[in-house]
Order: C-alpha cells, then structure tokens, then sequence
C-alpha cells in the first residue's frame, strides 16, 4: 500500500516537474496578487525632527522639490510637496520596466530570426533587441553559405520597413530624436539604433548593414535584400537560424541601471503586444491600478520618461516601490537598479562617503529635472525625491539623503 501512495505521489511530483514549474509559477503570482490587495495601507506618522530638519533645509527652494520617505511598515516620515504631480525623466522607467518584467518574465527573450518562406524567399523577423549588432547580422546569414541556389534566379531576404510615425512616442521632442539617447525604437536595430546612420532611417541602416554582410559572405550573387511595407504578408514554413537576446533580467540592467531608453520602450511594446505605443494604454493602466497605490495624480506619455508630458508624484512612486518588494520578482527588479558610488547612472556621483554602497535606486535626469528614487539599505526606507528646475539639483539630493542617513530619532 505505502510504495503505491510512494508512487502516485512521484507521478504528482513528476506532472509538476514536466510543466516546468507552472504550477509554482501559478501559486507564486497569486500570492504576490494576495500580498497586494491585502498589503497595510500607508498612514502618515511624520518624523518631526527629520521632516523639520528637511523643511529647514529645502526651504528656499520648496516649491521646487517633492520628497517622501516611506518605511517598510507603511508610515509615511517625510512629506514635502508629496502629492504634488512633476515630470519624473526616467524615473517613469520604475513602473515601465516593473510592468514589462511582470508580464514577461526574468527569462524572456528578444528575437531575431532568418525564416524559410513558402516562395523559397527569406524573411528576417527582428525584435528590437538592443544588443544586436554586426557580429549578429554575420552569424545570421552564416549558414547561407551552405544552400544550394539557381544562378539565374537571385533569392530575396525581406525586411520590413515599419511605419516611421511609430518609430518615436509622438511627445518625444524632435531635438531628443536626433540624439543617440532619443534613438528610433524599431524592430530592426543595429547596436540599439545608436549610429548616427540609424537616426534618421534604421531600416535602410540594417539594409544597408545586411547588404555589406552579404557581401563579406560572397553571398551577393545568390542573394538580394527587399523592403516591403509592415503589412505585407509573410508565410514562412522553417527557421533556418535564431539569435536570442540577453534574458530580460540582464535587459533590465540596461533600463534601470544604465537608463537606456532604447531598451525601456523595446521590452514595454513586447509586454503590450503592440508597437503603435499609444497612450493611455488601458492594459498597462489596469496593471497600475492592480498595484493597489495611489496612482490618481500619474500621467503616463512614454515608457523610458524622456517625454516632458510624464507626470507622477513622490507619494504615489514610493507607494509603489513598496508594493514591488511582494512582487514575485522583486529580486530581478531590485537588483537592476543603480547602487550609489558603485554601478549605474549613480557609480560617479558625489556623494557622502556613509550612503556610497547603501542607496538603491533609479535616477532620472532632464533639462531642469533630476530625479531618485529607490531604497535606503539596512534601514528599510523607500524613498522618491524629485526636482523640478532649479540648479545644483544631485547636490541637494545627496545632502538629504544624508541629513535622512544621520537623523535617528523620531519623536
């Protein structure tokens, strides 16, 4: 009797392993949905002594700056301006980059794939990974030195153009869209869209790239590269060659820690299935209203924060940093933020000798905005700290972080 129970149970255990841990995966996202729904509301139970000592501090500059300090309990101590909505740069990429990696996954996957069609033509289907370069377009078209061809017949690769009016959020400003920072987000990218051949039109730099490759291959004879329109029907029958990204969690360092735009709004249009990139965009404002934080005041334009019509406010980010902790992936999240003094956007900032290794966050910057938000390690406080123009900006949020650090009691 005991060695049939032994052996139903094994079969259990076996159906759980050959579904690849969905079971667990099913369990592990209702309970973050669980610790969402029924986490402690946040109250206000201010530190008088900090939040006097800040007010003091921000005080000929007040109107311009917002600050909430949350600790892991669900008391708000500092608030200054808190609910005051103001332009957030990149520390909009705290909630897209959150949202991407709940739908997608740590171990998602951007591809691009050199596909057999019924024709006998060949397609490249391209996803915007931001690390494909040259090296990948060569080890793409490799194998096509091994087919057979007809020397009368030359055979097409086509690549689709895509529709320029989606290459760029509409708000993004036509001054940040010649800038490598404000590169067009295409499926067919070479290193990110970042050469200033790509600025203008990717599409015919990728051509122009997979011509070259082409040519290095000796393969020119055999091969043609043809453009055709985003609708244009494609019916392939095999896949020759597939050349994976990076997982999503390495990606994430990309957006969070480096602050790479490109990146940012890539992954946000594979969370959303759609590349139109309209906003509002009701799945993504369902997902933030799942969050179950204050989100009311929040305005959301782009996905990377370099559109100056984001809005959202230091109460509502730290809220949200707060939830992210429940979030089953927290652990890939965090990790992907800058650490003051030592990675990221934060590495060379200059800042007090006890916060460098301690800060946690995402930083964002704009003409006249500076903004950080993340967590004070081994205190367990959240913390959003937005500036919105007014000079000497890193510095003043240095010095309060520090003036945070050294305050003790609270009474």
């Amino acid at each position: 009797m005991n060695k049939k129970l032994f052996f139903y149970i094994g079969l259990i255990l076996l159906s759980i392993n050959i579904v690849n841990g969905n079971l667990f995966s099913l369990y592990s996202y209702i309970r973050q949905k669980r610790d969402i729904n029924t986490i402690s509301p946040e109250k206000f139970n201010i530190c008088n002594s900090l939040q006097n000592k800040l007010e003091d501090y921000t005080y000929n500059f007040n109107s311009n700056i917002s600050i909430s300090i949350l600790d892991d309990s669900g008391d708000f101590i500092v608030d200054i301006n808190g609910e005051i909505p103001r332009i957030p740069a990149s520390n909009q990429k705290i909630l897209s980059s959150a949202f991407s990696l709940d739908i997608l996954g740590p171990y998602y996957t951007l591809n691009t794939s050199l596909n057999e069609m019924n024709d006998g033509g060949l397609y490249i289907e391209a996803s915007g990974d931001p690390d494909f370069d040259k090296r990948h377009l060569e080890e793409l078209i490799n194998d096509l030195d091994n087919t057979n061809y007809n020397p009368n017949l030359k055979i097409p690769i086509i690549v689709k153009s895509g529709n320029p009016n989606n290459w760029w959020p509409s708000s993004w400003s036509y001054a940040d869209r010649n800038e490598e920072y404000g590169a067009p987000i295409t499926k067919y990218s070479i290193a990110s869209n970042a050469s200033i051949n790509s600025l203008n039109n990717p599409i015919d730099h990728f051509i122009y790239e997979l011509e070259n490759a082409l040519r290095k291959r000796n393969l020119s004879n055999k091969y043609f590269v043809k453009s055709v329109k985003e609708d244009y029907p494609i019916d392939y029958i095999a896949t020759i060659k597939v050349i994976n990204s990076a997982p999503l969690y390495i990606l994430l360092n990309l957006v969070n820690s480096e602050s790479h735009n490109f990146t940012a709004e890539v992954i946000f249009r594979h969370s959303l299935n759609d590349w139109s990139h309209d906003f509002p965009n009701l799945k993504y404002s369902n997902w933030i209203n799942d969050q179950n934080f204050n989100s009311d005041k929040f305005v959301f334009a782009d996905a990377s924060g370099l559109s100056r019509k984001n809005r959202v406010t230091t109460y509502g980010l730290s809220q949200f940093l707060r939830r992210m902790k429940l979030n089953r992936f927290s652990e890939y999240y965090f990790s992907s933020f800058s650490l003051l003094g030592v990675r990221g956007s934060l590495a060379n900032v200059n800042a007090p000798v006890n916060l460098k290794g301690r800060i946690l966050a995402k930083s964002g910057r704009l003409n006249n905005v500076r903004s950080v938000s993340g967590i004070i390690l081994g205190d367990g406080k959240f913390f959003s700290i937005i500036v919105n123009n007014m000079n000497n900006s890193t510095k003043h949020i240095m010095n309060i972080l520090s003036i945070v650090d050294n305050t003790e009691n609270c009474n």
